[in-house]
């Protein structure tokens, strides 16, 4: 598809260049082939006037005049020419750089969206699936109220799974957040992260993991919002705990640095591959070797960098495979 519309454009913008250097080419030969005439004559014989010649202007001369003038038509077509020809080769090759320069933004946005559709239609359909599969067998035959419940119980599982996906998709959708959400609150990191710890200690002990919190000497406050700043650290610190083993580390660290907020949540997980890294913030995008291990759509973090973004932050991770990782997030003061 984009091939023919390069094509079509690189067409277009040939014919439109080429038909403005050929209109100009024309235009000048025909206003200098006018210029070079009896009027060019006879401004010429002018000039000779106020230069204090006083003899007449022997036909010699007037012939003189009127053969450079049509040496200098002569090399200016030929100029003209040359010019033309070179633009036949140099204006279409110039228009296809061009239009695919214009065209890849397009066709790595289009390219992008078409990897979207079809990975949240895949994820859409898995869950679904599976209630309609749990659904049938339930419709086949008389069960009992234990099994019954057992399939309610799963189906409702996947329906929370796929409630949660449908509102990340739709975070993710909204182009301009700041017109209907308030960033104008004062949040209080220390406090916020604090908090969210407690809310995440249930799952800590479930894996028996030491979590570090390092607080700063003075609290950090950003502006923002409160409500999307708790799900960013929620789902770093969350994913910390998912991919950290039995009885690992995790470190929250805050302090200021300059006029930043930077926390970083460390840990000793699986950790991610120098190749994995330059795409870990993709939707959808999930590292292989955890897609076996750790149930998820590979929404998290990059809803977490649309986060830092709205709020004017940066997001990075440092991560060695087999090592742990580190997300440090960049918040202004």
């Amino acid at each position: 598809m984009f091939t023919k519309v390069q094509i079509k454009l690189t067409l277009l913008y040939s014919l439109l260049f080429l038909s403005l250097f050929w209109a100009f080419s024309f235009s000048l030969y025909f206003w200098m082939t006018k210029s070079f005439g009896e009027d060019y004559i006879s401004q010429v014989k002018e000039r000779h006037s106020q230069l204090g010649d006083t003899d007449d202007f022997e036909d010699v001369k007037t012939t003189v005049v009127t053969v450079a003038g049509d040496i200098a038509l002569e090399q200016l077509f030929a100029l003209l020419l040359v010019i033309n020809g070179v633009s036949l080769l140099v204006v279409p090759t110039t228009s296809w750089f061009l239009v695919k320069k214009s065209l890849e933004p397009i066709k790595v946005a289009h390219e992008k969206q078409k990897q979207f559709v079809s990975d949240a239609s895949h994820e859409l359909r898995t869950p679904l699936a599976i209630i309609k599969g749990e659904t049938e067998v339930a419709l086949k035959k008389t069960r009992t109220i234990k099994e019954y419940k057992n399939i309610l119980k799963s189906s409702n599982e996947e329906m929370v799974r796929l409630s949660t996906l449908v509102e990340n998709l739709l975070f993710l959708a909204r182009e301009n957040p700041k017109n209907n959400i308030n960033f104008s609150e004062n949040v209080d990191l220390t406090d916020l992260i604090s908090n969210i710890v407690f809310r995440l200690n249930p799952y800590i002990k479930e894996k028996n993991l030491k979590v570090t919190l390092k607080s700063p000497s003075e609290n950090l406050v950003t502006r923002g919002n409160k409500q999307l700043l708790g799900q960013l650290f929620y789902n770093l610190t969350d994913n910390a705990i998912k991919y950290t083993p039995v009885k690992g580390n995790i470190t929250l660290d805050m302090v200021r640095d300059r006029n930043w907020a930077k926390i970083s949540v460390r840990d000793t997980g699986m950790g991610i591959s120098a190749n994995n890294k330059s795409n870990i913030f993709d939707r959808f995008y999930r590292v292989e070797n955890s897609r076996s291990v750790i149930k998820g759509y590979g929404l998290g973090l990059s809803i977490c960098q649309s986060i830092v973004n709205y709020h004017s932050g940066k997001i990075f991770v440092k991560s060695r495979l087999n090592k742990g990782s580190e997300f440090i997030v960049l918040l202004p003061i």
